[in-house]
């Protein structure tokens, strides 16, 4: 990770990722989806949100 505001959250049901999506754009993160290889064979992947803080975005839960 870039800076101590970014994080990212391991979320395997796409589903469940979008709901998590929605409420942190709605609360003011900056939000991208990603993917990476588990392994070297890449049999299965990680899917995770890459969440970071930045003052400049609008919290919109009001």
């Amino acid at each position: 990770m870039a800076n101590a505001n970014e994080f990212e959250l391991v979320i395997y049901n796409q589903e469940d990722r979008l709901t998590v999506a929605q409420i942190l754009v709605k609360n003011g993160y900056t939000v991208a989806q990603g993917k990476r290889k588990k392994t070297e064979s890449g049999k299965q992947l990680d899917y995770f949100l890459k969440v970071s803080q930045d003052a400049e975005n609008a919290d919109t839960s009001r």
